[in-house]
């Protein structure tokens, strides 16, 4: 597919001081990625004779075995359509420097040099390599447009790392060759380096690190082999591995030029780097596998939904001792939104140690409400220890219906409005006769979609759901239930299970919003890509139709993919004065992460 491709990171089983057959084994495994579909394959620190093998490297025959091995190792894989990286030990006049070569279609396109020799601890590299001059600026190597830079295992652990100065000039990955060691807790350090290196540059990093073959006389190396993709990590290998291994990973680089782009700050590092071309082809690639929960997959680290809670209750505090308010209304229908809102309420008045009979829960019978649907709305306010009142808004509807020359028997979009706006007047003039706040809680999937009415449900004193997608809602309530007690167990998972309803028109049919608008979890999938990712269109419908195969057909995709831009397109109206409200994962405010003119033609 377009904009995708594939890196890799190889371990090889080393013959420590065997340039020659080092060659032979790393040529089988840059095959076996292009096999793969690889387009870049990076080997360990040193890789062609070993990163141990000490005083070895001030030898004649050590040097010249060398030499011979990249060039056989070149050879070998000229027919391949696969950029290699790999160590050796290059000779430059009295100097010896820890090189990287970068390999492709038989040629040496380029030569880096590692900057920082550790000569601490186990390390003393200094004693036979010198380090790249000072003047010599980072390479950046171009092939066909996607970008990356190489740095050698010490230069990523120093405070200015190569790849940082050359993160400017825009690159898609950094690879890394490395002869890390390994003792108890190193892992972990050395994968919140690379994580964090990648998530700094909005890039891929991939790390390919020395492993069995080397001395073990004073340490071991495990061969801890890594790629990581914007802070996480894609694909690893097994620590000390008996054989060798490639680890692999399809990169989607056009979301990552997207996210660069949308990050000015990277743009505003100068620093000289000095542009490599190579004149290759690379393989496009195919993802065969795409999370369908991209929301929860990026922001969902474990106990996120207790996260969530934290972020509305913290933000929500904040907003009541602004406004010197000790109380809050919350519109509760029975539904996941006004549940998860609910709770985000519950939680701030806990944070202000003030009593929860604070939280008024109102619930607003109306022509389209269920008799199980209001039970569950009072019932779940009463678990939450809120104060909870009735209003039955009927009748009022009805009055001003009549006062509008409106046909109650025609159910059209007046019809639902003026239920949706009778709902807000109550809770607004309930909270100004309480001296409260009134809490919105719409997500951040229908103010996208526009599916809430302008000045009713899309408006409140602060909007705690704002930047909460529904999937998000959903599964927050389904672990919020598997950690509670009854009744609040049983309330919240009946409430992420049953169909998601605005009640607006009386049958069960008529109210369904996934059969109006498509499935949730497609226009959560779409929103995200489409904020994150910048992905367009075409885009979104390739990702798509491979992260659902199997759940939706190609109609039902397409149908719901047209409603999503369409949709989001029109509704920018609504979205540009819409409340305050807490950022918990993207948002959609105009103060915040998206400005977007009302009146623009997309």
């Amino acid at each position: 597919m377009k904009g995708f491709c594939k890196i890799a990171a190889a371990t090889p089983r080393l013959l420590l001081g065997n340039a020659a057959a080092n060659a032979v084994e790393a040529a089988r495994l840059a095959r076996l990625a292009a096999s793969g579909g690889a387009a870049v394959v990076a080997f360990p620190e040193l890789s062609l004779t070993g990163y141990t093998c000490g005083d070895l490297f001030f030898r004649e025959e050590s040097l010249d075995a060398a030499e011979r091995a990249l060039a056989d190792f070149a050879r070998a894989t000229a027919d391949l359509p696969i950029i290699s990286i790999v160590g050796f030990p290059e000779r430059s006049g009295s100097a010896v420097y820890n090189s990287a070569a970068v390999v492709c279609r038989g040629e040496v396109a380029g030569v880096v040099r590692k900057r920082s020799l550790p000569t601490y601890r186990e390390y003393y590299e200094a004693r036979q390599f010198t380090p790249a001059p000072r003047d010599e600026q980072p390479k950046v190597f171009d092939a066909g447009g996607f970008r990356f830079c190489v740095e050698i295992c010490e230069d990523l652990w120093t405070p200015v790392p190569p790849s940082s100065l050359a993160a400017a000039s825009g690159i898609d990955a950094v690879f890394n060759l490395s002869a890390s060691t390994d003792y108890l807790g190193k892992a972990d350090r050395r994968r919140d380096m690379v994580r964090h290196q990648s998530l700094r540059l909005g890039c891929a990093y991939a790390m390919s690190c020395a492993g069995v073959g080397e001395s073990s006389s004073d340490a071991v190396f495990g061969g801890d082999s890594m790629i990581a993709v914007s802070g996480g990590i894609a694909s690893e290998n097994a620590l000390f591995a008996r054989d060798s291994s490639v680890v692999e990973a399809v990169v989607d680089v056009e979301a990552l030029r997207y996210r660069r782009r949308s990050s000015t700050s990277l743009a505003s590092i100068e620093a000289p780097v000095q542009t490599v071309a190579i004149d290759v082809r690379l393989p496009e690639a195919e993802p065969t596998q795409v999370s369908r929960s991209p929301f929860v997959d990026s922001f969902g680290e474990k106990g996120w939904h207790r996260g969530i809670l934290s972020i509305q209750a913290a933000a929500l505090a904040r907003r009541m001792e602004s406004a010197h308010s000790k109380r809050l209304v919350v519109g509760v229908s029975g539904g996941a939104d006004s549940a998860l809102a609910l709770l985000g309420a519950a939680a701030a008045l806990d944070r202000l140690q003030l009593p929860r009979s604070n939280l008024l829960a109102v619930v607003m019978p109306a022509f389209g409400s269920s008799d199980a649907t209001q039970k569950t709305a009072a019932a779940l306010g009463r678990a939450v220890g809120a104060n909870c009142r009735v209003v039955d808004i009927r009748e009022a509807c009805r009055r001003h219906l009549a006062d509008i020359g409106h046909s109650e028997d025609l159910h059209d979009i007046a019809y639902e409005n003026v239920q949706a706006r009778m709902r807000t007047m109550v809770l607004m003039d309930i909270a100004n006769m309480e001296g409260a706040l009134v809490v919105g809680t719409g997500d951040l999937s229908e103010i996208a979609l526009g599916w809430n009415t302008y000045n009713g449900d899309h408006m409140s004193m602060y909007q705690l759901n704002a930047s909460v997608p529904k999937t998000m809602v959903l599964g927050a309530l389904r672990l919020i239930a598997e950690e509670s007690a009854e009744p609040l167990r049983s309330l919240l998972a009946g409430i992420a299970s049953a169909p998601i309803t605005p009640e607006l028109v009386p049958g069960a049919a008529a109210n369904d919003s996934e059969a109006r608008l498509g499935p949730y979890e497609l226009h959560d999938f779409f929103l995200f890509h489409y904020l994150a990712d910048g992905a367009d269109a075409d885009r979104l419908l390739a990702l798509s139709r491979i992260a659902f195969r199997g759940a939706y057909d190609d109609e039902t995709i397409d149908r719901t993919l047209k409603t999503f831009l369409r949709r989001f397109r029109q509704s920018q109206y609504k979205r540009n004065c819409v409340p305050d409200g807490p950022k918990t994962t993207l948002s959609l405010s105009p103060r915040a992460d998206w400005r977007m003119p009302s009146d623009a033609s997309m």
